[in-house]
């Protein structure tokens, strides 16, 4: 099964955040895979195909890991479309300066490692992805992105969840397999 760990968004920033989007679609509805409401996350960690009876394990490592932390707040969201050249990603960029949560994030990648994980290393960067780009987008489109001013600011976010990814032809379809609250 693919799973990754995500950190769940507040409906109220949901349900902003996907104005945008449905904004974003209607000006251009084709050319890239708009993220619906229901699949809006933080992401956290991608773990990839991952052994079922490893799940006892990982779910015992999120629990010890995020359950001592405090409430996370996350501030400057901006608009970023990556990478520059060869753009293939719409999401908003976040900030979070708590250096907590980027040891813990180093902790659960070395401990997947540990657990025979190919994990990404690079440093973890907030963000909340809008849309995967399948065909070029017009300059046009490029920069009324990038200029679109968010309704969101400062947010708080108060549990991480471990999630299985579905693939489908529609679109991934994420089924919660367990969540842990600060």
């Amino acid at each position: 099964m693919r799973t990754f760990v995500a950190l769940d968004l507040p409906e109220t920033i949901k349900e902003d955040v996907s104005g945008a989007i449905n904004n974003f679609r209607s000006l251009y509805p084709f050319g890239v895979n708009w993220v619906p409401q229901e699949n809006l996350h933080i992401t956290f960690q991608f773990i990839g195909e991952t052994k079922e009876e490893d799940i006892p394990e990982i779910a015992e490592l999120l629990e010890t890991s995020f359950s001592g932390l405090p409430t996370l707040f996350f501030t400057n969201p901006k608009l970023e479309i990556l990478p520059g050249r060869d753009p293939k990603i719409i999401w908003i960029g976040l900030e979070n300066n708590d250096s907590l949560i980027q040891k813990t994030s180093k902790r659960l990648k070395s401990r997947l490692r540990q657990m025979g994980y190919k994990i990404d290393s690079r440093r973890l960067r907030f963000h909340i992805t809008l849309g995967r780009i399948k065909k070029r987008l017009p300059e046009n489109m490029v920069e009324q992105i990038l200029t679109t001013e968010l309704k969101i600011n400062s947010f708080e976010v108060l549990k991480a969840t471990l999630y299985q990814s579905l693939l489908k032809p529609h679109g991934p379809r994420y089924i919660e397999i367990v969540n842990i609250k600060f």
